[in-house]
C-alpha cells in the first residue's frame, strides 16, 4: 500500500503540469480569439484615378510608445481644402474597443507628386506636435510625435521622446497573412 501512494503522487506533479500546460493554452487560443480584426492597410490616391486632389491611407498605426498596438486610423487628406483629417478606434480590452475618436484636423504644409505633409497646429495647452507624412509612390505613411511646451505647467510630466510610427497592416492581418504562408 505504501509504495502505490509513492507511485500515485508522483503523478500528481506530472497530472499538475498537464493541466497548466492545457489551461496556458486555452488561455492563448481565448486571447487570440479576443484579437479584433481590424482591417487591412488601404491606400488611395485620387491622382492615380480622376486626377483629383484626395489622397487616404488606413491602417494600423505601428511602433513604440503606441498606447493600444491593435488600432485603426484612417487619414484622408483634401488639397482643395489643404488639410488632412484623421479618425481613429483601438483595441482596449479582450473584445472591447474604444470609442470612435474625434476627428482631428491637420493643416498640409505640403502638397506635391511625391509627398503630403500635415502639421499639427500648436498651442500652449498641447505637449505634443504631431506631423504626418504621406509617400504617395510608395503608398506608405510616416506620424511622428514630438514634444513641445516642455516648459510649461502642464507639460512638466509629459514624454518628452520623439515618437515615429508608421502605418501598416493590422496585427490580425499579419498573423493571417504569416498563417497562410
Amino acid at each position: 500500500m505504501k509504495e502505490q501512494r509513492t507511485h500515485n503522487s508522483s503523478r500528481i506533479p506530472i497530472l499538475f503540469l498537464a493541466i497548466v500546460l492545457l489551461s496556458l493554452s486555452c488561455t492563448r487560443q481565448a486571447s487570440n480569439e479576443q484579437q479584433i480584426m481590424f482591417a487591412a492597410k488601404s491606400f488611395y490616391d485620387s491622382a492615380q484615378t480622376t486626377g483629383e486632389g484626395f489622397v487616404y491611407i488606413s491602417g494600423t498605426l505601428s511602433g513604440d510608445g503606441v498606447a493600444y498596438k491593435n488600432n485603426t486610423v484612417a487619414v484622408s487628406c483634401y488639397k482643395d481644402r489643404m488639410e488632412c483629417v484623421t479618425y481613429s478606434i483601438a483595441q482596449i480590452g479582450p473584445n472591447q474597443v474604444s470609442r470612435l475618436a474625434q476627428p482631428i484636423t491637420y493643416p498640409i504644409t505640403k502638397w506635391d507628386s511625391h509627398e503630403i505633409v500635415a502639421t499639427e497646429l500648436v498651442t500652449p495647452m498641447n505637449c505634443y506636435k504631431n506631423t504626418i507624412s504621406i509617400v504617395r509612390k510608395s503608398e506608405s505613411a510616416v506620424w511622428i510625435e514630438e514634444p513641445v511646451n516642455q516648459s510649461g505647467a502642464a507639460c512638466k510630466n509629459a514624454d518628452t521622446r520623439i515618437l515615429k510610427w508608421t502605418i501598416e497592416d493590422s496585427p490580425g492581418w499579419k498573423a493571417l497573412h504569416k498563417n497562410n504562408k
